[in-house]
């Protein structure tokens, strides 16, 4: 469990330093401004970010305690909570968004180690898994809200071995699903397939533009389909 779990705080180190060295100079009048996600401004990213932080460091808890602590209390109350934080300064937000991941560090690197194999749930489904995938889903939250902030880091910054890992990750996700078609997806360099449900037509791209597509971050530019690209929907 060692060999695993500190590589992925690591990187979930690099990937919150990242974030926090693109919103650091960020304005007040930045912060206010519309993100990549329809309905709100980067506030309202950056509130879901530090939030997302405390969520992740309940899940520590509930691991560390054996009690059970929902990442949140409803999602009325993540919703409510977001809204209110939106409209915060700059200086504020980006306060929230340092103090939150620092909280969050410290706890999993006291995390013990007879820990780690607890048993949390996340999301609206009530999905189990480890403790020692907190830092992977923390990961996930920093790097695709990167993106989300619309500053300049875009889906061909994101680290490669996080890419790869989301391509696998989402095509699974999409698998589970009765109400997406089977495909494959295909590297341009044809060297890497990700297969979605029982396979079937091919989507070939920069795995970057292949991860944008399945998360809906874009409506499929720099791919090339055998017809078409299908909606998808939500990925979550």
């Amino acid at each position: 469990m060692e060999n695993d779990f500190s590589p992925r705080l690591e990187a979930l180190e690099a990937s919150t330093e990242a974030l926090q060295h693109t919103v650091r100079t960020l304005t007040d009048h930045q912060v206010a401004e519309p993100c990549l996600l329809p309905g709100w401004t980067r506030g309202h990213v950056l509130t879901h970010v530090a939030r997302n932080a405390d969520a992740m460091l309940n899940l520590v808890t509930w691991a560390r305690t054996g009690e059970k602590t929902p990442m949140y209390v409803s999602r009325e109350q993540r919703d409510a909570d977001i809204e209110e934080g939106a409209a915060r300064t700059a200086d504020a937000l980006v306060a929230d968004v340092e103090d939150t991941h620092d909280r969050l560090i410290a706890a999993l690197q006291e995390l013990p180690e007879s820990a780690r194999s607890a048993r949390v749930e996340y999301g609206a489904a009530g999905t189990s898994t480890e403790a020692a995938s907190i830092p992977v889903m923390r990961r996930t939250e920093v790097e695709i809200h990167h993106v989300d902030l619309d500053l300049g880091y875009t889906l061909a910054h994101l680290p490669e071995d996080f890419t790869e890992y989301m391509l696998g990750r989402v095509s699974e996700d999409y698998s589970a699903r009765d109400d997406v078609p089977g495909f494959v997806l295909i590297s341009s360099d044809d060297q890497r397939r990700w297969t979605v449900g029982a396979g079937g037509f091919e989507v070939t791209g920069p795995p970057p533009s292949l991860l944008g597509w399945l998360l809906g971050r874009t409506n499929g530019v720099g791919l090339h389909s055998e017809g078409a690209l299908p909606a998808l929907g939500a990925w979550r």
